[in-house]
């Protein structure tokens, strides 16, 4: 099962027969369950109003919301408000008893993210994972690492209603996902995904070992999603996101909703090998261990850590090689702006933690490149949005289901 993340598209009820009591009751609860999740409490009155029932029906409808666990009374007035004489009974979503998890299955790490129905974050977890592990250790890290987090945090699983997963290396289109190593690609490209993910059915796998069904998707735009949501990009309409990690990824938000392309492959420049990324990620890594003094083959987040406090010291093999990075960042984003001609450039991944160091040099290369350059900002989230943003496809997800109406 898989999930464009561009969100629950919702169409209008069916209007029903004349005299058709049972559907009509379906509509006014859907109705309701949809005014709960627009406000932050309401009254029998509010019901009433919204709903556009009478006050007996208003009653039924809020017993049944209650009997289902949906609401309950809340306590004190909303905002603080004063009046005379006894104040209307409110009511209010128990929204920690529809929770929902988001899942990071990266090359280096997996993570997890529990939000309840409001989107508010109840826990997160992450754990390194060796980048050479093949799928079933992979997705069965994160599945640990899943249940462990539920336990600590004292979540019934009885109240986790949907679970959604950003994977690397997919592309997911509608129902179909994919792993982009099953997809032809032209031979100056550098396609990049999981150890193996390629020769599974990604999202049968995932489901099977988290013993449930788990909406897959994309990564890196489930990270776009993350941050026009909680994240950098909240009032943007159309923004380009750019990921830096230990590859290069990009999403894009039209109208605040991700564009996914014909076969959900849009704003893959990662795989462009004209960018020089591979290359440049390489130098990185090369100067790190150099100045750690290391002769490890790989370098360490606190060796990469270590070279971009050596350019912000004004190093100058440090300065050239992350200018280097920056460049090819860059060349990217400026592809996708000129597509897009967006409102915003939102810089994101690993490497953005790394700030201005980082940061400057890449607003630099893409004021060179563009026409118009729109305004730009580093991201609020980090590695924690790939998670978030599948918290947030699995919240759509949720919310779709308690707004349909039954057949």
């Amino acid at each position: 099962m898989s999930q464009d993340t561009s969100g629950p598209q919702y169409s209008a009820a069916p209007a029903g027969r004349a005299g058709d009591a049972g559907l009509l009751r379906k509509l006014n609860l859907a109705a309701a369950v949809r005014a709960f999740l627009d406000t932050v409490s309401l009254t029998v009155r509010d019901v009433c109003s919204i709903v556009g029932v009478s006050r007996p029906t208003a009653e039924e409808l809020l017993a049944t919301l209650l009997d289902q666990g949906f609401v309950r009374e809340a306590l004190g007035r909303p905002n603080g408000e004063r009046s005379a004489g006894r104040p209307a009974r409110r009511y209010e979503v128990v929204a920690e008893n529809f929770a929902v998890v988001g899942v990071d299955i990266g090359a280096h790490k997996v993570a997890v993210v529990i939000c309840d129905l409001r989107g508010n974050v109840v826990a997160m977890r992450r754990r390194s994972v060796d980048p050479d592990l093949r799928p079933a250790g992979r997705i069965g890290a994160a599945a640990r690492l899943m249940e462990a987090t539920v336990r600590q945090t004292g979540t019934s699983w009885e109240h986790i209603r949907s679970v959604a997963c950003g994977i690397t290396g997919v592309a997911a289109n509608g129902s179909e996902v994919r792993d982009i190593r099953t997809i032809p690609a032209g031979q100056d490209l550098d396609v990049y995904s999981l150890p193996g993910f390629d020769e599974i059915d990604v999202v049968s796998e995932v489901s099977g070992r988290f013993k449930r069904d788990v909406l897959v998707s994309n990564d890196i735009h489930l990270a776009a999603v993350a941050e026009h949501w909680q994240g950098a990009a909240t009032e943007a309409r159309d923004l380009i996101y750019m990921h830096a990690g230990h590859r290069l990824g990009a999403a894009i938000v039209i109208a605040g909703q991700i564009h996914n392309g014909r076969h959900g492959l849009a704003a893959s420049v990662g795989a462009m090998k004209i960018l020089g990324w591979a290359d440049a990620m390489a130098k990185l890594h090369h100067e790190s261990r150099k100045l750690a003094g290391s002769t490890a083959e790989e370098s360490t987040g606190d060796d990469v850590r270590a070279l971009f406090e050596a350019a912000a010291n004004g190093d100058r093999t440090a300065v050239r090689t992350v200018d280097r990075v920056a460049k090819a960042l860059a060349l990217g984003a400026s592809t996708l702006v000129h597509a897009v001609d967006p409102d915003l450039v939102v810089l994101g991944g690993g490497l953005s933690r790394a700030g201005d160091v980082l940061a400057g040099p890449f607003q630099r290369h893409l004021a060179a490149t563009s026409l118009n350059l729109p305004e730009f900002r580093v991201s609020l989230l980090g590695d924690e949005s790939v998670a978030l943003g599948a918290a947030r496809l699995a919240l759509d997800d949720l919310k779709a289901r308690l707004l349909a109406v039954p057949a």
